[in-house]
């Protein structure tokens, strides 16, 4: 028997609380296999957990489990994973590369500000539907969609890396009261081929979010870096006035910059940092701060080829 630690730590955090909690296991050896990584994120329990692992590709190799599935990409538990490698000591500040389903990103650590902040970049921002139109299965998903919706912005699907349907909402109370039909909205999921919905907001110049993942096995999320990753391209390809809410850094090279709260209807405000580059080619960064909440040691059966 095996005994493997994970790490329990807090994505995103909003003023040294809140975020989104995922599990991080270091498997430098690569000593587990697939199945006893899905039965570890089972047991862990978190939306997800991330698995370390020694790559000759990049630094380091990432690989991401739901309870349910393994994913191809998950910006949380990628940002809490390089904080926990940063924290323990095993890098420093820089510049570093992940393999991952979604292909090779980077990541770079940011020691400089009073909170350690980690980077990392999104896949190429890729609008696959550009709109959306309300249907009967829709409104079974979102039984209130049709009073709900912000009309001037389209229901689209994009990704940066994972693949999102998009879902503008008219204030923050309607965001915050949205009914969702979780079991409705996994078949809506399968059908768009999407991971979930992302639904969300824009109220004083500010951006709120919410994120539900019902076909994952996952109802909604405190915070998720690809998805507003995806949003910050959405939204600078259908805002008319990108400016304050995308506002223009002055460093060089120039790029646009938009914070999201996310999961305040669940009582655990999270913070997401973005960053939208214009040039060469289009180019989203997602950021954020993490906490270490606590280690679990779980026994596990070794490898079996």
């Amino acid at each position: 028997m095996k005994k493997v630690q994970v790490y329990l730590v807090n994505s995103f955090s909003y003023q040294l609380r809140g975020g989104n909690p995922a599990g991080v296991v270091l498997d430098f050896e690569n000593a587990l296999s697939d199945a006893q990584m899905q039965a570890i994120a089972k047991e862990v329990g978190f939306s997800e957990t991330a698995f370390i692992r020694s790559t000759a590709l990049a630094d380091f190799e990432l690989k991401f489990f739901t309870p349910t599935d393994e994913v191809p990409l998950c910006g949380h538990a990628t940002i809490a994973s390089f904080w926990l490698l940063n924290h323990l000591g095993y890098i420093a500040e820089g510049s570093y590369t992940q393999l991952t389903g979604a292909g090779e990103l980077a990541v770079k650590i940011d020691t400089s500000v009073p909170e350690v902040t980690i980077w990392m970049a999104q896949s190429t921002p890729d609008e696959i539907t550009p709109r959306i139109e309300v249907s009967d299965d829709f409104i079974k998903a979102f039984p209130s969609i049709e009073t709900d919706q912000q009309q001037s912005l389209p229901i689209a699907i994009w990704s940066t890396g994972l693949k999102d349907l998009f879902v503008p909402i008219c204030s923050r109370q309607a965001l915050n009261r949205l009914s969702v039909n979780m079991k409705a909205l996994a078949k809506l999921s399968k059908t768009y081929d999407v991971v979930g919905a992302h639904a969300f907001t824009i109220e004083e110049g500010k951006v709120y979010a919410r994120n539900f993942a019902p076909l994952y096995g996952i109802d909604e999320e405190s915070a998720t870096g690809t998805s507003n990753g995806a949003l910050v391209a959405y939204l600078y390809q259908n805002l008319q006035d990108k400016a304050p809410l995308l506002a223009k850094d002055l460093q060089l090279p120039v790029y646009y910059k938009m914070d999201v709260l996310q999961g305040e209807a669940m009582s655990n405000t999270s913070l997401i940092q973005t960053k939208l580059f214009e040039e060469p080619n289009l180019a989203v960064w997602v950021g954020g701060n993490c906490y270490l909440v606590g280690e679990r040691v779980l026994i596990e059966a070794q490898k079996t080829e």
